[in-house]
């Protein structure tokens, strides 16, 4: 029997071997990109894409289907890959390692046939709806806190954007996130597979579904939500400010954790080997360097210094603090 035998009977010859020339990027891959992917890889997409800036965790494994306890501390993108070719060793699969922003988005997105959201931030979303207005490549929104969620295809020009509904991101602590509201992991599966359905349509040659659905699984609720009629003037105008930004530090407090995350645009490529020296001098400790990463402690502070220029620093520090040091260490 074919590896595919069981949905060739429902889609067809030809839209089942349509998958397999497709390129599908999957932007995040925590609780919503871990059940999105798998679905995909296992249908035979035939280049997979796989972009997350983040290391496991052990409060990931509640919902983030394809991590273990054997994986804490490595990054995503690295792991759902080596999992995922276990699953079809037939899909061409390739992790990034990387922080999406204005600097990379462009080039990170480009040439894919279709773009899956499994992100948790508004900031990623709207890079990528800039992306999909300048390319016209479709992509799905999608998103999940606590029992509730929302699934929606944007296939512009046909369909409205994202600002066509959302003009601005909402202000940071505006909308709950997992770590205020929580987050069940059945719920997230039931959303993050209807937009893994609704992205076997858009790359079989279906017509996806046009409106936005909103899930709340805890109360038994679903609805179906028309989409604006009239279109915003950033896809009319082809207006992609988001990808226009330009900013090169960024100092923030870790959502729901102690500690600050420091972002840079356009990421950067540290000299990891060259970097490791200087930090275990100053931290008269030794640090761990894999091949994406730096770990080690200074004084209080547990920090991760990525390649690409990012870092995390887990303990008692302001964003000021955090962007002292890492401008002393680092520079930018």
């Amino acid at each position: 029997m074919s590896r595919y035998s069981k949905q060739r009977i429902f889609l067809g010859r030809e839209a089942d071997a349509l998958l397999r020339t497709k390129r599908v990027a999957v932007v995040g891959l925590g609780a919503l990109g871990s059940v999105i992917a798998p679905w995909l890889a296992r249908a035979g997409v035939g280049r997979l894409t796989l972009i997350d800036r983040d290391l496991v965790e052990r409060s990931n494994l509640q919902r983030q289907l394809l991590y273990t306890e054997d994986d804490l501390g490595q990054p995503k993108a690295d792991v759902a890959v080596a999992r995922l070719a276990r699953a079809n060793p037939e899909v061409e699969l390739r992790a990034l390692v990387a922080d999406l922003t204005s600097g990379n988005a462009r080039e990170l997105l480009s040439g894919f046939d279709l773009i899956c959201d499994g992100t948790d931030n508004f900031e990623a979303r709207f890079l990528i709806n800039d992306v999909a207005i300048l390319t016209g490549t479709p992509w799905i929104y999608a998103g999940a806190i606590g029992a509730e969620g929302v699934v929606w295809p944007i296939c512009l020009p046909r369909t409205p954007c994202l600002r066509c509904l959302i003009e601005e991101p909402p202000a940071f602590g505006d909308v709950d996130t997992c770590d205020t509201a929580g987050v069940l992991g059945p719920a997230v599966g039931v959303i993050a597979s209807w937009a893994a359905l609704e992205a076997l349509k858009i790359l079989t040659g279906k017509e996806p579904g046009r409106e936005l659905v909103r899930f709340n699984l805890w109360d038994d609720e679903r609805q179906f939500l028309h989409p604006p009629k009239t279109r915003c003037r950033y896809c009319t105008g082809r207006i992609t400010e988001f990808l226009d930004a330009r900013w090169t530090m960024k100092a923030s407090e870790l959502c729901g954790l102690e500690g600050v995350q420091i972002r840079v645009n356009p990421p950067g490529r540290l000299d990891l080997a060259a970097l490791q020296p200087r930090l275990e001098a100053r931290s008269d400790r030794p640090w761990k360097r894999t091949a994406m990463t730096l770990t080690g402690q200074e004084g209080e502070w547990d920090i991760t210094v990525f390649r690409d220029g990012r870092a995390l620093i887990h303990g008692a520090a302001t964003p000021e603090r955090a962007r002292s040091w890492y401008t002393e260490v680092v520079g930018c």
